[in-house]
């Protein structure tokens, strides 16, 4: 995967990742379900493009994850769908999860407790500096991506708000929701919310 700004203009889109992951489970092709969100105005928006934004996002997100995984943001409770959507986010998208990573994690290690504006602003400056790509981006795509994270974090329910102090809260995590994790090899995008080894 190519580092992109297209999270820009995506949002968490919890409960639209919950119903179309149904409709898969059901039995729905790819093609089905980009039908019923046209028809039926499946997600409750007021534009065709927003639809085709949100399936595509949502859709691509499922993809990246096992059936497993699936079936428990369709069926599980509502913090274990959030943990699972935030995972499928960094799975499709590679600065998300290095951010996770490298910032987010790495203040849990130290024992920041938030993630600051100083913490955002260096991660994205060491990335200018890492990679051509990031570095040819205009200051704006950059700001709109500082101002995602932070809020793809709130909506996950790991951060305590979009603004301000923004402190940790690093989830309860059931047993078997990380052995599910754990038995798909996706352990790397559990530490990087919990701060884990």
């Amino acid at each position: 995967m190519e580092y992109s700004t297209a999270m820009t203009c995506q949002m968490f889109w919890l409960n639209e990742t919950r119903k179309t992951a149904e409709l898969l489970l059901a039995g729905n092709t790819k093609s089905e379900i980009k039908e019923l969100a046209f028809q039926e105005n499946l997600f409750q928006v007021r534009t065709k493009e927003r639809t085709r934004r949100i399936f595509g996002a949502t859709i691509r997100r499922l993809e990246n994850l096992p059936d497993e995984l699936i079936d428990a943001i369709a069926k599980g409770d509502i913090e274990t769908g959030k943990l699972l959507v935030l995972i499928s986010i960094m799975k499709t998208d590679v600065l998300f999860f290095e951010f996770m990573r490298e910032a987010y994690r790495l203040a849990i290690i130290l024992g920041e407790k938030r993630v600051t504006d100083r913490v955002v602003n260096t991660f994205f400056n060491a990335k200018k500096t890492q990679s051509d790509i990031i570095a040819g981006w205009s200051e704006e795509s950059i700001g709109r991506l500082k101002q995602c994270y932070p809020k793809m974090l709130f909506e996950a329910g790991i951060l305590s708000s979009v603004t301000g102090e923004r402190n940790i809260k690093i989830p309860h995590i059931d047993y078997r929701v990380r052995k599910l994790i754990g038995d798909n090899q996706l352990t790397s995008y559990l530490n990087a919310i919990t701060g884990e080894e």
